[in-house]
């Protein structure tokens, strides 16, 4: 079955789904562009959606003692969203921003969760969308703990081509944990 909506394609990569299971999430699958700088999460909203970056940058970030903290990229064909507000309902300590115009794929968690609740198809797409991003949470953490920065830039480069030219120095530095000098040496080859 050929899928023209890339957000509807890429949760099949998790979980083939019948055209049924299929037909149902492309009714809920809203799309929509938004510009450079929006914020589709505030810190402190409850978030409501997933989505899906057809095209364009986003950013999950948080503040610790006024410091801005990038902790997750996502770019052209990946996913984002609040996930710990999404899942326990409750205000996020982490908002989302949009660095770069985008084009967006999106649905309410809300109705994904209604749709689980028909399809086990769709639930068990759920469980391994959320394996994998435990999974993705677990690299960063040792990634964190065992690499170098240098490792984790071109980690980074790897995982998310051209980042590099399409964010803001002082994000990519955020996110490595490091300073805005040393990843300026990294991309030089000096260090």
């Amino acid at each position: 079955m050929e899928i023209n909506n890339p957000m509807l394609a890429a949760l099949n990569y998790f979980n083939q789904l019948s055209k049924e299971a299929n037909a149902e999430l492309a009714k809920k699958i809203k799309f929509d562009s938004f510009p450079k700088g929006h914020q589709l999460l505030q810190i402190g909203e409850i978030a409501r959606y997933m989505y899906f970056f057809n095209k364009g940058v986003g950013r999950i970030y948080y503040l610790r003692d006024g410091i801005d903290i990038t902790d997750y990229f996502a770019m052209d064909m990946q996913f984002m969203g609040g996930l710990e507000s999404l899942m326990t309902k409750k205000p996020s300590e982490k908002g989302m921003e949009i660095l770069e115009d985008s084009e967006l794929y999106y649905i309410n968690y809300d109705e994904f969760e209604l749709l689980c609740d028909k399809y086990h198809e769709i639930e068990r797409l759920g469980r391994k969308m959320a394996i994998f991003g435990f999974l993705e949470g677990q690299k960063r953490v040792e990634n964190i703990r065992f690499m170098s920065a240098s490792e984790r830039y071109h980690e980074l480069e790897k995982t998310h081509p051209g980042i590099i030219n399409r964010v803001p120095l002082k994000h990519i530095a955020s996110f490595l944990g490091t300073t805005q000098v040393s990843v300026s040496r990294i991309r030089s080859g000096v260090q």
